[in-house]
């Protein structure tokens, strides 16, 4: 049965992303077939204290991992829709409430390590939203044997080892 959820659309199809692999190693045999949909929550804080650096205030954005609880900035709102998509989806660990606190505190931790403010600007929550983003399955051998899996990110073309 499929499922609607808000994801980000997929930039790199299963036949690019094959294509990209087999220039960058001929001699090697790869399958691109399965994609997967991976939770996240994403966190949008306003900042409510003016600094030297940001007189204005302004608004950052966090994301949290819905499996591995890890926290990131991020540079933009993700470009989210409503998709049908099969039931591919990867099972968040995570509680909204819980991924919230990781987000805060990731949020201080990034300001008042990366920003160099001489006080933590106050922040207050300014959007919240639950989305999958899509990975691909590679599974490649080369000719030397060596067998391996990648998740291929289908919005940027970045992989991970699994």
């Amino acid at each position: 049965m499929n499922n609607v959820i808000q994801s980000e659309n997929v930039s790199f199809d299963n036949k690019k992303i094959q294509s990209i692999f087999e220039k960058v190693e001929s001699n090697g045999a790869f399958k691109v077939e399965q994609l997967i949909y991976y939770p996240y929550f994403y966190f949008e804080y306003r900042l409510e204290n003016k600094s030297l650096a940001h007189p204005k205030g302004g608004l950052i954005g966090c994301t949290v991992d819905g499996v591995n609880k890890i926290g990131a900035i991020v540079d933009s709102y993700p470009r989210l829709e409503n998709q049908t998509v099969p039931p591919n989806l990867i099972q968040e660990k995570l509680q909204p409430e819980d991924a919230e606190q990781i987000a805060e505190e990731f949020v201080f931790h990034a300001i008042s390590r990366k920003m160099k403010v001489f006080s933590t600007p106050k922040i207050k929550i300014a959007e919240r939203e639950f989305f999958y983003r899509p990975y691909w399955i590679v599974e490649g051998d080369t000719d030397t044997k060596d067998k391996f899996m990648l998740a291929v990110d289908a919005v940027t073309g970045k992989y991970h080892p699994l």
